[in-house]
């Protein structure tokens, strides 16, 4: 995890992340994204307590894999209020690295990952030693750039898998794709322009920093298109609805249903939560010391008022 300073120093550069952002592979930001956030225009919240569990998973998986790879310098807390930071600068580029570890015998970069803690596999981790999403590739490249290596070792927990140790050779068109894709980016990032062909992710989006009551003219178009597509969203989701209505009715009154692709089930599942209508009676005051308030923005269209013609009727 990194602190509030870090976070603001990372604004001076690309890291491994941002370069798989920016290359259009990261399932969790976008160039445009990285662009806000380098150029200081959002607020960034606290990160989120599913990457404070897998920050705090990989520090298993790094002990896993010196077992594997022999002695590793970390990039973590020293555990006396320091800090033995891995940072590896790319000569000529905007971009710094911070593999989170380094083995000492040979210096190659370890990028710890960890996946399917909380829930189904997201991304493809397959059976071969390099077969990883796309954006840990580019991230391994990042790291072998700043350390000038050709290999980056990838030790990974997989839920319902276990430890599993990958490893990613340089690739130079990889490598070429990257420096230029930095180079391209921070020109952006210098004359404050976004890049092109791009627009925020909604998340990013709405942690846009805005100027209290500024309204400007915007296109009508763009408005006609987020309309139309909002129909065909509920279009989509009630021909979703109806072909889970025809599962419903193939099982009857089973709950599971094979075919040629698997099989269908519908398994009694139990989850445990407060409940809150139930306390806000009983323990009214105690509802109350644990209620908090919550602010946040709507995307809305307020329809303009037609003209009325005095047609002298």
């Amino acid at each position: 995890m990194i602190t509030e300073k870090q976070r603001k120093e990372r604004m001076n550069y690309l890291g491994s992340s941002d370069m798989a952002a920016i290359l259009g592979v990261s399932p969790y930001a976008n160039a445009y994204d990285v662009w806000l956030e380098k150029t200081g225009k959002v607020i960034m919240n606290k990160q989120s307590e599913s990457l404070l569990a897998g920050s705090i998973f990989e520090r298993s998986v790094l002990d896993w894999s010196e077992q594997q790879l022999g002695p590793i310098r970390r990039d973590e807390d020293d555990g006396k209020g320091g800090r033995q930071n891995i940072e590896l600068k790319c000569i000529g580029f905007p971009i710094v690295s911070h593999p989170d570890a380094l083995v000492v015998k040979s210096g190659n970069p370890v990028e710890a990952k960890t996946a399917g803690l909380f829930g189904p596999l997201t991304e493809n981790y397959g059976e071969g030693e390099d077969e990883l999403p796309d954006r840990v590739i580019v991230q391994c490249h990042v790291h072998m750039l700043g350390a000038n290596k050709e290999v980056c070792h990838v030790p990974v927990f997989l839920g319902g898998r276990g430890f599993v140790m990958y490893q990613v050779l340089w690739d130079e068109v990889i490598g070429n794709a990257i420096k230029d894709a930095a180079l391209d980016f921070w020109e952006c990032v210098e004359n404050d322009e976004p890049p092109a062909n791009v627009v925020p992710s909604v998340e990013f989006a709405k942690k846009i920093k805005r100027e209290p009551n500024k309204i400007i003219e915007i296109d009508s178009a763009l408005v006609e298109t987020w309309l139309e597509n909002k129909d065909k969203v509920k279009w989509a989701t009630a021909i979703l609805e109806d072909s889970v209505g025809a599962i419903f009715k193939a099982l009857g009154d089973a709950e599971a249903g094979t075919c040629t692709l698997g099989m269908v089930t519908y398994f009694m599942q139990s989850q445990k939560r407060i409940d809150s209508t139930r306390l806000k009676e009983e323990k009214p005051e105690i509802a109350k010391e644990f209620t908090k308030e919550s602010k946040f923005r709507v995307l809305r269209l307020k329809r303009a008022k037609k003209e009325k013609f005095d047609m002298g009727i």
